[in-house]
């Protein structure tokens, strides 16, 4: 078994692989290699400080050029992106409060889109210079935290101030666009095996369909609300139960594998 700081190094290595558009499997295969020689000599009592303590940036260079680049994690940015996207909109669509105005697409270039590429850009920082520790979770957790209320407040804005409207399509045209996007993406995301997304966008958009379908009118209307609200409360309290269960479980096979 490896020392923490071993450990801590080989997650440095192969981040700053991945960020570098490099293939996961030559990563893979470099992190084995690097694991056993470490192993070998960790058993044998050699001073292996030299190679812990060289900066991940300098000797990620040595394995850089010899390995092929990848479109795999950028291919995903960009499934992220269209999807952030979908998202911002589709919902919209169901619930009628669809309107293409300069504030909206100010909010999807830098908020929905600037925040990715800003949480990416900060999570590498953290884990080269912290690993796998209380640190990083701590900082990753308060960032997600205000960047979701960050999404909250513009989402206000967005509805309040417009600046500029550039299309208002009507209640039909809404809701005909919006299902139609939500069918053709959640097949799309089985088609690129993004099964995550597909439930993540049936979920958000679940409930002013149902509200639609059942109720009738908008987010105007008192009784789409109140139906909407309650089908949003039920799929969270779902997803909140689902996720304690998963950890009991875990926990449990945890507890019975170490015993």
């Amino acid at each position: 078994m490896l020392s923490n700081k071993a450990e801590d190094f080989l997650l440095k290595l192969r981040i700053e692989l991945l960020f570098r558009g490099k293939d996961e499997a030559d990563i893979n295969a470099i992190e084995e290699e690097l694991r056993d020689h470490i192993t070998t000599a960790e058993s044998k009592g050699d001073n292996i400080d030299e190679l812990l303590n060289t900066p991940i940036k300098t000797y990620a260079d040595t394995f850089s050029k010899e390995l092929k680049l990848t479109q795999g994690m950028y291919k995903y940015i960009g499934y992220i992106i269209s999807f952030m996207l979908l998202m911002a909109i589709i919902p919209r669509m169901l619930d009628n409060s669809f309107q293409l105005t300069l504030a909206l697409i100010l909010y999807i270039i830098f908020i929905f889109v600037g925040s990715l590429f800003a949480t990416l850009f900060l999570v590498k920082k953290v884990l080269l210079k912290w690993g796998d520790s209380k640190i990083t979770y701590t900082i990753v957790g308060c960032v997600s935290v205000i960047t979701f209320g960050i999404f909250i407040l513009c989402e206000f804005l967005v509805r309040d101030h417009p600046i500029f409207t550039l299309w208002r399509p009507s209640e039909n045209v809404n809701f005909i666009i919006g299902i139609s996007l939500l069918v053709v993406t959640i097949i799309a995301c089985f088609l690129l095996k993004q099964k995550y997304f597909a439930f993540i966008i049936l979920l958000i958009s679940l409930p002013n369909l149902i509200g639609k379908l059942f109720v009738g009118g908008d987010y105007t209307n008192k009784n789409f609300l109140l139906v909407s609200s309650i089908i949003l409360i039920v799929i969270s309290w779902g997803f909140i139960i689902t996720l304690l269960v998963q950890y009991w479980r875990d926990k449990k096979s945890n507890n019975s594998t170490d015993s």
